[in-house]
């Protein structure tokens, strides 16, 4: 059985419909569709790194990326149904990708917060962790306005 339009549907089209974030002031310079790696010691104070709790979240054996995107937008369409390409730095305007991810064989588990909420003029917020075998998302939808 065949959905959508069968064999020849491709999901993409759909998602090239919808703005992109920076069009409509959700971009990367404003914060938007950019992937930040958390546990990066380049953003901790030399005081910050010697304390052993952040010390171990540095070393931790993953890394801890956020990024953020507003929905019925382009690169939010593309992270909501093919989080795999976004995260693995194929989508244009979405700058970076998750450290760590691996894009050959992507094996992600994902947790939505609010799920119950549409997206529909909201912002989405997640926080990823990555291995390089395994990665987890954690996807936070704000109240729609």
């Amino acid at each position: 059985m065949t959905i959508n339009g069968g064999d020849d549907f491709n999901p993409d089209e759909l998602y090239e419909q919808f703005p992109p974030g920076a069009a409509a002031g959700f971009g990367p310079e404003q914060g938007y569709n950019r992937f930040v790696r958390l546990n990066d010691p380049e953003l901790f104070t030399e005081a910050a790194r010697n304390d052993p709790v952040i010390r171990e979240f540095l070393d931790a054996p993953f890394s801890v990326t956020y990024v953020q995107f507003k929905s019925s937008h382009r690169e939010a369409e593309y992270y909501i149904h093919k989080p795999h390409r976004v995260m693995g730095g194929d989508v244009s305007g979405v700058e970076g990708a998750v450290d760590g991810f691996s894009a050959d064989e992507p094996h992600i588990g994902s947790y939505v917060i609010n799920h119950d909420r549409t997206l529909a003029r909201a912002i989405m917020y997640a926080m990823v962790l990555s291995d390089g075998t395994q990665t987890g998302q954690i996807v936070y939808k704000q109240h729609g306005s």
